[in-house]
């Protein structure tokens, strides 16, 4: 059978005409269009508002988003906050974000960690953004056993190098004092690398305890901290009286003419005190971020070591210096990544 040139074209003119149509419900129909992107819901144990203004979390906010996970648009974060000397409230807050359906829980801590760690049935991935103590919650650091991993800082590392600086800034200092929370393990390991140091630099510590949670306890001790008893440096508890009351601390010591060094960027030099030494709580957050894609995107939990933060920021406060007759060394100067002079 001959088939015209005009026959042929009209079969060639169906056949794509059908072929269009069957792509179209194919692509269009719903069989293979690419699945809409997901709402990933992240949840945060905090111990208070300080964590969820911290530092380390915001970056992690802001790291996120720029990884492509936005908060309102294709992430929600859910924050749960517990208050440790109300017996069974982190236990609570712990079980409640297990029990959501979230694809991860963040905690500030330590502390937040330890009830998500004692859940019998933990079943959400859990990452910590800063855990001074992390092997109270993990104990392969390097293949996490469980649904368990983060970020460590120098909470407890770093605290006998806080000594040294003073010892280095005021090299006539032969006793430093120290007020920290009864029962607050971290605190206590701090203060352990505190008066190791300090033997070996032959100063007397003196540990000055307030009941947990009566944080307003800390202006009762203050009046045992001057000069006249002999105290010449003070060395800021990474506790929530600490923290809560620096703003207060950093007059009090300017006013005794004491050098004081704390552990917070945010609440440090900046505002008063002499120094600062700490972990950079904003690239801490940054490599959190990092990791939690990870998480979210199936990689398992052993898969991700728990990370030991090594980048430092040391500030100082000049004007305090002056105002407490302190004649900074240069070798000290020399060293800080921000200096404050007023």
């Amino acid at each position: 059978m001959n088939i015209t040139f005009k026959q042929a074209s009209y079969a060639i003119l169906l056949t794509i005409i059908v072929l269009g149509v069957v792509y179209s419900v194919y692509n269009f129909g719903g069989q293979n269009q690419p699945p809409p992107p997901k709402n990933y819901k992240i949840g945060f144990l905090a111990l208070s508002d300080k964590d969820v203004q911290s530092e380390n979390y915001m970056a992690f906010k802001a790291s996120m988003k720029k990884l492509g996970y936005e908060e309102g648009k294709n992430v929600e974060y859910i924050i749960k906050q517990g208050d440790r000397n109300i017996k069974g409230d982190l236990e609570n807050g712990a079980k409640e974000l297990n029990e959501s359906g979230l694809d991860l829980i963040l905690t500030g801590g330590t502390t937040s960690t330890v009830p998500l760690k004692e859940l019998a049935g933990l079943k959400t991935p859990v990452y910590f953004l800063s855990a001074a103590r992390p092997e109270l919650v993990v104990k392969n650091l390097v293949a996490p056993e469980g649904l368990i991993t983060g970020i460590s800082e120098g909470v407890v590392s770093l605290a006998g190098k806080r000594l040294e600086f003073l010892k280095e800034i005021d090299p006539s200092i032969k006793k430093v004092a120290s007020i920290i929370e009864k029962g607050h393990t971290t605190a206590a390991a701090a203060q352990a690398k505190i008066d190791a140091a300090a033997q070996e630099l032959g100063i007397e510590t003196v540990v000055i305890e307030i009941e947990a949670g009566k944080y307003e306890q800390i202006f009762e001790k203050l009046n045992t901290i001057t000069r006249k008893n002999g105290i010449g440096g003070y060395i800021a508890c990474t506790c929530l009286s600490n923290e809560k009351y620096a703003k207060e601390l950093a007059v009090y010591f300017r006013k005794e003419k004491i050098p004081s060094i704390n552990a917070e960027v945010g609440i440090g030099a900046n505002i008063g005190w002499l120094a600062t030494y700490s972990n950079n709580r904003t690239r801490t957050g940054e490599l959190a971020a990092e990791s939690a894609v990870r998480i979210l995107k199936g990689t398992p939990i052993s898969q991700i070591p728990v990370t030991f933060a090594s980048d430092i920021l040391f500030e100082l406060n000049l004007k305090t210096a002056r105002e407490i007759g302190v004649i900074m060394p240069q070798s000290i100067i020399s060293r800080a990544n921000k200096i404050y002079n007023e």
